[in-house]
Parts: structure tokens; sequence; C-alpha cells
């Protein structure tokens, strides 16, 4: 499918980190096609003593119908760029996602070091 940018130029590779696809038509306008008559000859195959013959038909131009103006919706992918603002809360949004992967493991380090103080505490009213 073919991609575009918000004037209309083509993308190969759109860097999908700076902005995102919508699915959208784009108009291609047809011409108007005149019609032209079919332009044929008769060649004669065989001829019969008795004055008969075999002809086929051959056809030099051929015929076209006539056609008119038409437009035609084609599917496309449209790129659109995050504005500044879309750019700062992925980021913030990724950040988030990073220090959220990153719990389990702060908390098993919080626990144990709980655990390290609890037991230096515990140390210090034995003596």
């Amino acid at each position: 499918m073919k991609i575009i940018d918000g004037n209309g130029a083509a993308i190969e590779n759109p860097d999908l980190t700076l902005g995102y696809l919508v699915d959208d038509t784009e108009p291609v306008e047809h011409p108007a096609v005149e019609g032209v008559e079919e332009v044929s000859h008769y060649e004669t195959v065989t001829e019969y003593p008795g004055g008969g013959r075999d002809v086929r038909k051959v056809i030099d131009v051929p015929g076209v119908p006539a056609q008119a103006a038409w437009t035609e919706q084609v599917p496309v992918q449209r790129y659109i760029r995050y504005t500044e603002e879309e750019l700062a809360a992925r980021e913030k949004e990724r950040q988030q996602a990073e220090e959220a992967a990153r719990l389990p493991e702060t908390i098993a380090s919080l626990t144990c070091q709980l655990t390290d103080l609890q037991l230096a505490l515990c140390e210090l009213y034995e003596d």
C-alpha cells in the first residue's frame, strides 16, 4: 500500500517513532476517453474454382468504447508526524514504563535492605 505524507508525497520508510500511520483514500482522476470505431478489412484465405472464397477479418485499429472522466478513490496510508507535545508525552510514557518494569527489582532490593536493617536492630538490642 502506498504511504504518503501530509503534502501527498510518497514515503518509502516512515519513522514510526516520530509519527504514525492512518488509513485513508486518495482521489485519482481518470480523463475521459473518446470512443474509436473499429477499422478492419477482409483478406481472402482460399479461393475455390466455383467462385467462392474463404475470408478472414483483419482488425487494423481496434475499437475503443467511449468513457466519461471519473475519479477513483485509492486506499493509502497517511503518515502523520507527532507534535512536540505528543513526542514529550510519549517520552514520559516510555520512561514511566521503564520505571514500572524495574519496580519488582526495586521492591526486592528495598525488601532486602529492610531485612538487613531489622537484623541490625535486633543485634543492637541483644547487646
